[in-house]
């Protein structure tokens, strides 16, 4: 549907189109006719080969309410989209204390075995001088040997535990569990911070030399937050049947159990181009165009082949260049004009009856 405009401006915008050099009319018509004819805006196509060109005097661009807007360079990490989801601790929180449980009972055990031990070595003593009979030495024996059972049997029970956490959660996360005052591990527990599990897409891999992603809720990637990469994870997710691994990331927003969008970088570089407001592309043909303008009254339309979303923005590394000048506001009218002159009018069409 053709945009209303008012007379005004639609008389200042009148136009004819003229085709490139070498599919020209003759010559001594076109004197006649301009003699005859208002000047009109040029439209022609244009040296590149998806492009039209629009010409417009200062005044008519002012009337039109046209508005440019000067490209800075601009760059883009390309990203590889993933999924995951926030993991409940409370299975490896369980493991914890019964690991604890498990070194305390260590610790006990390895007390009565010192004391056994030392009931022992003075009933030996006393048994080669012939104070105490050999059943008090025997009896003495007896113990130190169940006391060094029992505490052989509490460290194998440790030995399990750890080795049933790292079955489910990995060895570096069960050594964050584990072992000593972990900062991370006192930050799970205060809720401070969040387990979350990535699941790449399939046949993708976790690049060496990444180490932190972003997450967010919603796919919200403006609101993303950096997560920090534990280690690859032993399972997989219920959904996404790719590589996976433990990340934490702040638990503002984040609950366990909540499913979350995830973003890594594809590439070491950055790439390199412009980024366009999408105020500025105007739509024809399916495929998303900007007028791009050349000089003071040109107006290049211009296709954008490829594009990238970049928070509000469009990101193009190829047809633009920082430095160019483009209509962000006003396009819509340049393309309705720059084809007026090609729809036949309602006097034509009763001509023709």
């Amino acid at each position: 549907m053709r945009p209303n405009w008012c007379p005004a401006v639609l008389a200042f915008l009148t136009f004819t189109v003229s085709v490139v050099p070498g599919f020209a009319a003759d010559g001594a018509a076109d004197k006649e006719t301009s003699s005859a004819e208002p000047k009109p805006i040029r439209k022609h196509e244009a040296e590149f080969p998806n492009a039209a060109t629009v010409r417009l005097s200062k005044e008519q661009q002012k009337i039109g309410g046209l508005s440019i807007e000067v490209l800075a360079a601009s760059t883009f990490q390309p990203e590889i989209a993933a999924y995951g989801k926030v993991v409940d601790i409370q299975p490896l929180l369980a493991l914890h204390v019964r690991y604890r449980a498990a070194g305390t009972e260590v610790e006990i055990a390895i007390a009565a075995v010192e004391l056994a031990q030392k009931n022992r070595d003075r009933l030996a003593t006393l048994h080669r001088e012939g104070i105490v009979a050999s059943r008090d030495l025997a009896q003495a024996e007896a113990q130190y040997q169940a006391d060094r059972a029992r505490l052989e049997a509490a460290r194998r029970q440790m030995g399990e535990i750890r080795h049933e956490a790292r079955q489910a959660w990995g060895g570096a996360l069960t050594g964050i569990a584990f072992d000593g005052a972990s900062h991370l591990f006192q930050d799970f527990l205060s809720r401070n911070r969040v387990l979350v599990l990535i699941a790449l897409p399939s046949g993708l891999s976790l690049p060496p030399d990444v180490h932190s992603l972003f997450v967010a809720r919603e796919n919200d990637r403006s609101s993303a937050r950096r997560a920090e990469l534990i280690s690859p994870a032993p399972g997989t997710d219920d959904l996404v049947q790719g590589e996976t691994y433990f990340f934490h990331a702040p638990s503002v927003r984040l609950r366990a159990g909540m499913r979350v969008n995830a973003w890594l970088p594809a590439s070491e570089e950055p790439i390199r181009g412009v980024a366009i407001p999408p105020s500025a592309i105007v739509w024809h043909t399916g495929k998303p165009w900007v007028y791009r303008q050349s000089d003071e009254r040109t107006f290049i339309r211009t296709e954008i082949a490829a594009y990238r979303e970049q928070s509000d923005l469009w990101f193009v590394d190829r047809g633009f260049a920082a430095g160019d000048r483009i209509v962000v506001t006003g396009g819509q009218l340049l393309l309705s004009e720059e084809f007026r002159g090609d729809i036949p009018s309602e006097d034509e069409g009763e001509d023709d009856d």
